[in-house]
């Protein structure tokens, strides 16, 4: 499936950036932008999110956590990465978005184009999952232009 195969694809990218130079990886993007590391770091969090306010709650009675401030989100995990160690932030995402694949390998085919209901949002998981594909690929174009 294409969501399986991108979350793969996008481990293995994040596994090849142990061999970039820390400076590449700490130099922000562009002027006013995040670093590669600070991008690696609010995946960690959301990926926690998903895992913990969205997988859960997938085909349940249960209602759905609100989600975070975006940009309180964000501006915290991007921190996080500033002051953590490289390594550690690598790791931390091929942790949590391996988690992410496990949960998302056991879930039985003929609930992927399920109708799901996330607070007023109707959806299907896949179409929830390809959203977040989408924003995965926005930044691994970001990433790869910078390890350049």
């Amino acid at each position: 499936m294409k969501i399986i195969e991108h979350h793969f694809d996008f481990i293995e990218l994040i596994r090849s950036l142990r061999f970039v130079e820390e400076s590449k990886l700490r130099k922000p993007i562009a002027e006013g932008k995040w670093s590669v590391v600070e991008i690696v770091g609010h995946f960690i969090a959301w990926d926690q999110f998903v895992l913990r306010d969205r997988i859960p709650y997938f085909f349940t009675e249960n209602i759905f956590p609100a989600g975070p401030n975006v940009n309180v989100l964000n501006e915290q995990a991007a921190r996080n990465a500033r002051e953590e160690e490289v390594s550690f932030v690598l790791d931390a995402f091929l942790s949590t978005r391996g988690q992410i694949v496990e949960k998302i390998i056991e879930i039985p085919e003929e609930l992927w184009f399920a109708e799901i209901k996330i607070n007023q949002s109707e959806l299907t998981l896949y179409s929830y999952f390809e959203g977040l594909m989408e924003h995965d690929l926005h930044h691994i174009e970001q990433i790869k232009e910078a390890i350049k």
